[in-house]
């Protein structure tokens, strides 16, 4: 929710404005939040422009502290292109971190956590990654996550081929190793998405972090039901005894 407060700047008293949209949950019990602002503060570090906020969480009764840069607003343009900022009103430019930050693993589906293990162990590395700001590492820990899944579903309809599969690049495993055309389009684009976190220069500069977990999201919903189906399959029929009908 966007609001906008007054606090007070470090070591003068000057009064400033500034609106900022506050967290929607609690880092702490992940519940939704309607904070009770109890402090905040804009100071200066490094040169940039920081509102420290101290709320109160009803829910679990937990004091959340969260960071987030502001900058000035633009009170005029000049006839030559320069701006004029106000000293006294702030935007926010992001929310840099909440604390304090209590991680709960996501679980998943014991035959797909039989499968590939590894994904659910690097997946929930790279989701405490990003709840704990690391939001530069944690599509890396994605990518890696996507990686082991769609590789051990690979060896697991292809147990034959498994050297081959882990040696293989991801792209050429997905082409190669992957029939099903829902799970192949979402293994690829997320990929895609992933291979932009690990370089320099973006390609898939419309999309990011959120729209490869969204895919992965549902590739372990797709991966998950076909284990599902083959496990029905391995069911046999049973003749009712006659003398029990």
């Amino acid at each position: 929710m966007n609001v906008n407060k007054n606090f007070n700047r470090k070591n003068d008293s000057t009064t400033v404005s500034v609106n900022y949209e506050t967290i929607e949950e609690c880092p702490n019990c992940k519940k939704a939040l309607a904070p009770q602002n109890l402090y905040g503060i804009v100071h200066s570090r490094e040169e940039k422009e920081i509102l420290s906020v101290a709320d109160y969480c009803n829910g679990c009764h937990s004091l959340i502290v969260s960071e987030y840069e502001v900058c000035r607003k633009v009170s005029r343009t000049l006839s030559d292109g320069r701006k004029e900022y106000s000293e006294k009103y702030y935007n926010m430019v992001k929310l840099n971190h909440s604390a304090p930050v209590n991680f709960k693993e996501r679980e998943f589906d014991g035959k797909l956590k039989k499968v590939s293990p590894q994904f659910v162990k690097v997946y929930n590395q790279a989701l405490k990654a990003e709840e704990s700001s690391l939001d530069e590492i944690a599509g890396l820990g994605y990518r890696k996550a996507l990686e082991f899944l769609i590789k051990d579903f690979a060896i697991y309809n292809n147990p034959e081929k498994a050297d081959e599969i882990k040696s293989t690049w991801m792209m050429k495993c997905i082409k190669d190793y992957i029939d099903n055309a829902k799970i192949k389009t979402l293994a690829e684009k997320s990929e895609w998405i992933g291979n932009d976190e690990a370089h320099y220069v973006k390609i898939q500069d419309d999309r990011d972090i959120n729209d490869m977990k969204n895919f992965i999201n549902a590739l372990v919903y797709f991966i998950s039901m076909s284990l599902i189906v083959d496990d029905a399959e391995t069911m046999k029929s049973k003749k009712v005894n006659a003398k029990n009908e």
